[in-house]
């Protein structure tokens, strides 16, 4: 049995090693696409300072409070708007030092933070909304994020061009080389996505509110996709040159 196993292993080796090693070309393929977003989320700041940590979380309930009062004219879905980030930490007094700022021992007040968030499903509302937060007490706006509620088509359009595109490069490569496309033995696809704003100036931002002139950054929702080819390929067949006729000779006759 033992001498029967051995000469099986054997036979499977030499059959591996016989087998020709199969000629391969890899490359990948990119696809971007961009498109109009129909939600946004906006995260705001409120901010307020006590002599006490009951004295700042009061602060904090009442300016969070009024934040949410100016809001309510604007019929907001309850589950748009949510509270998260919550933060309460004391704030030190500071001395120089050596020419540095340095912070003391002493504790100066307290702070409370806490994070707004907003999300609107009419990305024309968020002037308004962050108009109307600012007013009400809002310290800054932190960020603004576009999305879709649905990016599955976009997702796959961006596969789409991703495989094109890596189809194309390869059909190029192969015809560089003299080579044909056998079909793929390997795909492996990538995808990320990604929501681009204009930059966004707290500061700016709060002046613009002030003065009732606040226009919204405008955004794109991008998405990218990558997919990773191997293709079996063979060498192109050599084409036969073509027939040469020849002209019968004849003998001159003597």
């Amino acid at each position: 049995m033992k001498k029967f196993i051995v000469l099986f292993l054997t036979a499977a080796f030499l059959l591996a090693a016989d087998a020709p090693e199969r000629e391969i070309l890899a490359t990948y393929g990119e696809g971007v696409y961009e498109t109009l977003p129909d939600t946004v989320l906006v995260n705001l700041s409120v901010q307020r300072d006590g002599l006490t940590a009951e004295e700042a979380q009061d602060a904090l309930r009442k300016a969070l409070s009024a934040v949410l009062k100016n809001l309510e004219p604007l019929d907001l879905p309850q589950e748009q708007l949510r509270t998260d980030g919550y933060s309460l930490y004391p704030v030190y007094k500071q001395q120089k030092s050596s020419g540095y700022v340095q912070e003391t021992p002493e504790i100066d007040k307290y702070r409370a933070h806490i994070r707004l968030s907003i999300e609107l499903h009419q990305v024309q509302q968020m002037g308004k909304v962050v108009d109307v937060a600012i007013k009400g007490g809002a310290n800054r706006v932190e960020n603004i994020n576009y999305a879709l509620k649905d990016p599955a088509l976009a997702k796959q359009e961006a596969l789409k061009r991703a495989m094109e595109n890596a189809q194309i490069k390869a059909g190029f490569i192969a015809r560089s080389f003299n080579v044909k496309l056998v079909k793929p033995v390997s795909i492996e696809e990538t995808g990320s996505y990604s929501s681009r704003a204009a930059g966004i100036n707290s500061l700016a931002v709060m002046k613009e509110a002030a003065a009732d002139s606040f226009s919204p950054p405008e955004g794109k929702v991008s998405f990218t996709s990558r997919v990773n080819v191997v293709y079996a390929i063979e060498p192109k067949p050599i084409a036969p040159a073509p027939a040469v006729e020849t002209a019968a000779v004849t003998p001159n006759a003597e």
